[in-house]
C-alpha cells in the first residue's frame, strides 16, 4: 500500500529517523489523536513543547505536503473514531464558554491572516480591482456567502461586481476579456465548478483573484493573485470571520482613495433601499 493510503496512526508509529523534538510531536499526537484534529499548527507546537517550523518539518517527514494535509488526515481519523453524525468536539458547557472558545479561535484566524497578508499584496489586489473593466465573483457553498459579502462591499463603494451562478460559471467566464477580473473563492473540499472556471479564465488570459484556505490549494494554481482565508472553527466547516475582516479591509482601502465618491455611492444605495422598503 502506498504511503498516502496508510492510516495516520501507522505513519506515526513507523516513522524512522525522527529527531527528539519530532518524536515529542509524534507522542503528543498519539496521546491526543482525536483532540489534535482541532488544533492549529501553533497549538500543536505549544502542546508538544516544540516550534511551528518543527511541526511543519515533522508533517513532511510523514510524507505530507505540509501541516494542513496532515491535519486533514487527523480530521478523517477522528471522524471515523466518533462515527458519522456525531460531533468530534463537545463544545464547552454553557453558552458563554462556547462563545469564548469560538471567539478565541476566530481571533487566532485573524492573527494568522494579518501575518500572511502584507502591504504589497493588498496594494496589488486594490489596483487590480480598480483597474478592471468588469468583475465577476464566483463561489459555491459557504464560498458563495463570501462571494456575496465581497460583492456587496464593492458595489457599495462604487465598484460593480457580477455574482456568478454555479450552474453557468464557464459561460459567464467566457464573456470576460483580458481587461476584466474573475474573483474566485473556494475552500476545501474545493468546488470543481470553481476550479474549472478559474483554470478556463487563466487559459484565456483573464486575471484571477483567488481567496482560498491554502496557498497550495488547487484553486491557487490558477491565480494571478492569491489571498489566504484562515477559518479554523469548532465545526467541520470554515469560519467566515477572517474573510469578512479581509473583505472589509480591501473595500475600505479602495474607498479611502476617493472618500467623497465612495460616500456618494453609499448614500445613493441607502436612498434606493429606503424607497424599496417604503413600497413594501
Amino acid at each position: 500500500m502506498s504511503a498516502s493510503k496508510n492510516p495516520l496512526l501507522n505513519r506515526l508509529h513507523s516513522a524512522q529517523g525522527l529527531s527528539p523534538s519530532q518524536r515529542q510531536i509524534a507522542d503528543c499526537l498519539i496521546a491526543n489523536m482525536n483532540e489534535a484534529a482541532l488544533w492549529g499548527v501553533e497549538e500543536l507546537a505549544e502542546k508538544s513543547h516544540t516550534c511551528v517550523a518543527t511541526v511543519v518539518r515533522f508533517a513532511k517527514k510523514l510524507e505530507y505536503s505540509g501541516y494542513l494535509e496532515m491535519r486533514k488526515a487527523l480530521v478523517g481519523a477522528a471522524k471515523k473514531h466518533y462515527g458519522r453524525g456525531e460531533q468530534l468536539l463537545q463544545s464547552p458547557v454553557g453558552a458563554s464558554a462556547t462563545l469564548l472558545e469560538v471567539a478565541r479561535r476566530d481571533v487566532r484566524n485573524i492573527e494568522t491572516l494579518v501575518k500572511a497578508v502584507n502591504e504589497d499584496l493588498l496594494q496589488r489586489v486594490v489596483k487590480r480591482l480598480q483597474a478592471s473593466r468588469y468583475r465577476l465573483a464566483i463561489g459555491d457553498g459557504v464560498s458563495a456567502l463570501m462571494t456575496r459579502q465581497f460583492a456587496y462591499l464593492l458595489i457599495n463603494i462604487g465598484l460593480p461586481v457580477m455574482e456568478g451562478n454555479p450552474a453557468d460559471f464557464a459561460t459567464q467566464v467566457g464573456l470576460l476579456e483580458a481587461t476584466d477580473l474573475l474573483i474566485a473563492i473556494s475552500i476545501s473540499p474545493y468546488s470543481h465548478e470553481t476550479l474549472d472556471a478559474a483554470a478556463y479564465a487563466r487559459k484565456r488570459g483573464i486575471p484571477v483573484l483567488v481567496f482560498t484556505d491554502n496557498l497550495n490549494s488547487p484553486l491557487a494554481k490558477s491565480a494571478t493573485l492569491t489571498l489566504p482565508i484562515p477559518g479554523e472553527n469548532l465545526l467541520f466547516s470554515h469560519s467566515v470571520t477572517a474573510f469578512g475582516v479581509l473583505a472589509h479591509a480591501i473595500a475600505t482601502s479602495i474607498a479611502s482613495q476617493a472618500p467623497q465618491q465612495a460616500l456618494t455611492k453609499m448614500r445613493e444605495a441607502e436612498r434606493v433601499a429606503h424607497r424599496k422598503f417604503a413600497k413594501t
